[in-house]
């Protein structure tokens, strides 16, 4: 096991309790709910998740947190916690095992540490900026890019009219030229890119909690992170493209006249 720092090692800790809340609740989703305009889901097991994760958050650290279900915990600046309990609720909600639990822990806009950790296979990814990315203890090494393979993309969209409109716009540019996946849980396919199970990912509308985990993983993999014009995220973007360095200046090519509204 690498040296954990005691941010990451909070972050771990966190997340294992609201892994094994959903762990013991899965297969019971009578409660799932419809929550705002936007028709998201929402069941007692992300509320449940939520409430361990920050028993242990706020037991060990003073920092600010940002959640899904709560929003931010106090109006303040500096380090903050960024907390999906259950990524993937409507995967959650129909009895398919593809979710996750997200942690990340930014400043600013800066991305500095996350956690992500899926409760059925009981795997373990995190990372921290500057000291590469993990796997149940296993540094991830990001695997060569395989240019004999057509690329496998990830494409993402929230609840939103607007943002369903932009995934049509990204699948009429991108699905000719790259096989392309959506798993419903951005989490895990960050986690998925960072281990070089695809090549790529691309969406329109994710909020933070759905992604500052994953990008710090992603990145300390070795993935490339930036806005749909290939610039850096500045924190006013939710279009959002992550991929192996080969072929991201390919896909920005692809996404940067796309429509941003």
């Amino acid at each position: 096991m690498n040296n954990l720092s005691p941010e990451l090692t909070i972050a771990l800790e966190a997340a294992r309790a609201g892994a094994e809340v959903i762990r013991q609740r899965f297969g019971d989703s009578s409660n799932a709910r419809v929550k705002g305009e936007a028709q998201g889901l929402v069941t007692d097991t992300d509320l449940a998740a939520e409430r361990a994760i920050f028993e242990v958050l706020k037991k060990h650290s003073s920092h600010n947190i940002l959640s899904e279900e709560s929003g931010f915990l106090r109006k303040e600046k500096g380090k903050k916690w960024v907390v999906d309990p259950l990524d993937g609720t409507s995967n959650f909600a129909r009895g398919i095992p593809l979710f996750a639990v997200s942690i990340g822990l930014m400043d600013g806009n800066d991305f500095l540490a996350g956690v992500i950790i899926d409760p059925i296979l009981q795997n373990e990814y995190y990372a921290e900026k500057g000291g590469s990315a993990f796997c149940n203890g296993e540094k991830i090494v990001l695997p060569a890019f395989q240019s004999d393979f057509t690329p496998c993309i990830f494409l993402n969209h929230s609840y939103g009219e607007t943002d369903r409109n932009h995934f049509i716009q990204l699948a009429k540019k991108l699905a000719v030229s790259y096989d392309t996946l959506k798993l419903g849980t951005t989490a895990l396919e960050l986690c998925y890119l960072a281990t070089g199970a695809v090549d790529g990912f691309v969406c329109s509308g994710d909020s933070l909690w759905d992604f500052a985990a994953g990008v710090v993983i992603a990145t300390e993999a070795g993935c490339v992170f930036t806005d749909w014009q290939g610039g850096p995220w500045t924190g006013e973007s939710d279009k959002l493209l992550i991929s192996k360095p080969e072929i991201h200046e390919k896909l920005v090519e692809k996404t940067k006249n796309l429509p941003q509204e």
